[in-house]
C-alpha cells in the first residue's frame, strides 16, 4: 500500500508519534491526511501543515465524535490508529476507573474508530489499517500494568481484524514501538527514539506489507525475542 497519492486518517495527530506520522505522510506524497485532535487548542498545529491536512475533532471517550468520522471521512485508503492514553500504575495499584479508562480508550476506542471508517476502506477495494500498540503489549511491564493490558488487547484486536479483512483486500498491521521521545516519556530514565524516526519506519513498513512493525532500536531487539521466547521476554520485562 503506497503512501504517495493516498488518503490517510491518523488519530491522535496533534503531537508525538501522531504528528510525526502526518508530517512524514506528507513528505511521502500523501494526497490528503485527515488528522484528529482532542483539544481545540491543538487544531492550529495541524492547520499550519497546509491544505492537504484536514483537522478533525476526535475524542475516543466520546462516541458522538467517533460516529461523526463516517461523515467527515468519505473516502480512505489507510487508517492509522495512534490515539491512546498511558497510565503509569500497575494493576494492583491501579484504581478500577484508571484501568477501565486504559481499556476503554486504547481498545474499545480504537475498535470504534475502525468500525466507523471501515465502510470507506471497503469501498476503496483495498487499503491498510495500522494499530499503534507497544512493546508493553507483547509482554507486560508491571509498573505499567493497566497500559500493558490495554495494549495486549489491542494486539489481539489487530490479529482478529487481520483475519476478517484479508478478503476485502485490506492489510492490517501492528506497530510495537519502544520508548519514543514524546510527552509520554518525559522524565523517564530510558533511552528514547525520536518520533520522526519511528513514524518514518512505520510508514515504510506499511508500504512494504510488514504485518508486525518494530520501528525503533529497542523494539527491534524485543521483536525476535517475542517470537522465539515469549517467556524470556516476560522475565526481562518483570523489572520494569
Amino acid at each position: 500500500m503506497k503512501i504517495a497519492n493516498s488518503t490517510i486518517l491518523v488519530t491522535g495527530a496533534n503531537r508525538g508519534i501522531g504528528l510525526a506520522l502526518v508530517e512524514k505522510a506528507l513528505e511521502k506524497g500523501a494526497a490528503k491526511v485527515y488528522a484528529t485532535y482532542r483539544s481545540e487548542s491543538n487544531r492550529s498545529t495541524l492547520e499550519a501543515l497546509g491544505e492537504r491536512v484536514v483537522p478533525i475533532h476526535l475524542d475516543l471517550s466520546n462516541q458522538a465524535t467517533i460516529a461523526d468520522l463516517s461523515q467527515s471521512v468519505p473516502s480512505l485508503d489507510i487508517l492509522i490508529n495512534n490515539a491512546g492514553i498511558f497510565t503509569a500504575a500497575d494493576v494492583l495499584e491501579n484504581t478500577g476507573e484508571q484501568l477501565r479508562n486504559d481499556v476503554e480508550t486504547n481498545f474499545f476506542g480504537t475498535l470504534s474508530v475502525t468500525k466507523a471508517v471501515l465502510p470507506a476502506l471497503k469501498k476503496a477495494g483495498s487499503g491498510a489499517i495500522a494499530n499503534i500498540s507497544s512493546i508493553a503489549g507483547l509482554a507486560a511491564m508491571p509498573s505499567f500494568g493497566g497500559y500493558s493490558a490495554s495494549k495486549a488487547a489491542l494486539h489481539s484486536l489487530t490479529q482478529s481484524i487481520r483475519g476478517k479483512l484479508k478478503a476485502n483486500g485490506i492489510s492490517v498491521h501492528g506497530a510495537y514501538p519502544g520508548p519514543v521521545a514524546t510527552r509520554m516519556t518525559e522524565g523517564m530514565q530510558m533511552d528514547t527514539t525520536p518520533a520522526p524516526v519511528v513514524a518514518d519506519n512505520i510508514l515504510t513498513n506499511i508500504e512494504n506489507g510488514v504485518e508486525e512493525i518494530f520501528p525503533d532500536g529497542m523494539s527491534q531487539q524485543v521483536g525476535p525475542l517475542f517470537f522465539t521466547s515469549p517467556k524470556q521476554l516476560e522475565q526481562n520485562f518483570a523489572a520494569f
